[in-house]
């Protein structure tokens, strides 16, 4: 099988170069404006016939990509549990603020690398500016390769190119974690009135739980001698397993957080489905919910800048259910707890990232853990449940 250059003047009199070859019964072909850019495309287009590798592009708005790139594969892995559903919708939310808008309307062999290093100088300014956080950079530019990536399989075949090959994330931006300071956690739990309230901050600042761990506890979690496990996370009503497999872990807690529980018990005792926060009637608690009618105005009560949602991390001065995860580990360094116990309570999926995050909080002793941390609540005089309204939403 063999290709033709056929060699066409314009009405300018400039020439075009038409690389044309079969491909079963079709005739196949590509425009060029030198001759030289025609042939080897012609004889690497051939190679791939004859080899059975190629494979024909369909051009398509990038917008429809995008749209059978969420049915096929997004959907798919979030049925099949590859992906959880908070990861989803996060990916959900980058691609309406930021792709659609800025690729939408091309055409997916129009995609090219001077397109993205365009959008790249455009989100460089609203980065001098303040309106993107570089995170958000980064975070757009992940999800884009790998869309592309998918759109570039022969299953697919939308574009043959990597327009990204050119794209460079920004280097990440170390940062000191944001965490609570002993008089700061006092404040938030005396301005949380409510026992479910004051039940759920309680126990985010003194077992440093992930919000989707924290929601999704079951009262057989609870090992009343001072141990609690983790075994799933919950979000908007979907049950998954922790972020990895090293956040599948039992957390010690201090005494009076199962106190604490205990009593919260009492307001909130035991329904079908066996989650420990939940609303009056019903089975689980929406977090997402309970941070901005709850959380929201606690920290503001507490004098703390709260953040817009729980999961908001770009800004360290904004308060999040994260910042209480944060101060749990800074609370356990500051006792002087070891790097492994730390990792370990965090459910991190290696020391390293614990040393990366907290290095340099850490201290050179080591004691028990919780006798500490039990003290150090005592000293600060926080109060970790209010049950003098005992009032229920």
């Amino acid at each position: 099988m063999r290709g033709t250059i056929i060699a066409r003047t314009l009405k300018d009199g400039s020439r075009r170069y038409d690389a044309v070859w079969p491909v079963g019964e079709k005739r196949m072909w590509k425009t060029f404006a030198r001759q030289k850019d025609a042939e080897r495309f012609l004889t690497t287009v051939v190679k791939q016939t004859q080899d059975g590798v190629y494979y024909d592009i369909v051009p398509t708005p990038m917008a429809s990509v995008f749209d059978k790139w969420v049915i096929h594969s997004l959907e798919v892995r979030v049925k099949q549990q590859l992906l959880k559903s908070s990861t989803a919708k996060s990916y959900r939310s980058i691609l309406k603020e930021h792709l659609r808008p800025a690729f939408g309307d091309i055409r997916s062999d129009r995609l090219r690398a001077g397109v993205l290093a365009e959008w790249a100088r455009a989100r460089a300014d609203d980065i001098v500016a303040g309106t993107m956080a570089p995170k958000t950079f980064n975070n757009a530019v992940n999800l884009l390769h790998v869309i592309l990536k998918w759109a570039r399989h022969p299953a697919q075949g939308f574009l043959a190119h990597d327009p990204m090959v050119d794209l460079s994330r920004l280097p990440k931006r170390r940062m000191e974690r944001r965490f609570l300071e002993p008089e700061q956690i006092t404040a938030l739990l005396e301005a949380a009135n409510d026992v479910r309230d004051s039940t759920i901050l309680a126990l985010a600042v003194y077992s440093g739980l992930r919000r989707g761990e924290l929601f999704g506890l079951q009262w057989h979690d609870v090992d009343w001698d001072g141990r609690i496990a983790v075994n799933r996370s919950l979000y908007q009503g979907d049950v998954s397993t922790p972020k990895t497999p090293h956040s599948i872990r039992r957390v010690d807690v201090p005494p009076s957080v199962l106190a604490t529980l205990a009593i919260y018990r009492a307001f909130y005792p035991p329904l079908p489905g066996g989650f420990i926060f939940r609303p009056e009637t019903g089975q689980w608690l929406d977090s997402d919910n309970w941070f901005r009618k709850s959380f929201v105005p606690v920290a503001v009560m507490a004098k703390l800048r709260p953040a817009t949602a729980s999961e908001d991390r770009d800004d360290e001065q904004l308060v999040g259910l994260h910042t209480l995860r944060h101060t749990y580990a800074s609370l356990l360094i500051n006792q002087g707890e070891s790097l492994k116990y730390v990792s370990a309570q965090m459910g991190h999926a290696s020391i390293t990232i614990t040393a990366d995050l907290y290095g340099h909080l850490f201290k050179a002793t080591s004691a028990a853990a919780m006798r500490k941390l039990e003290a150090q609540i005592g000293a600060t005089g926080a109060k970790v449940v209010s049950i003098a309204t005992g009032t229920r939403r």
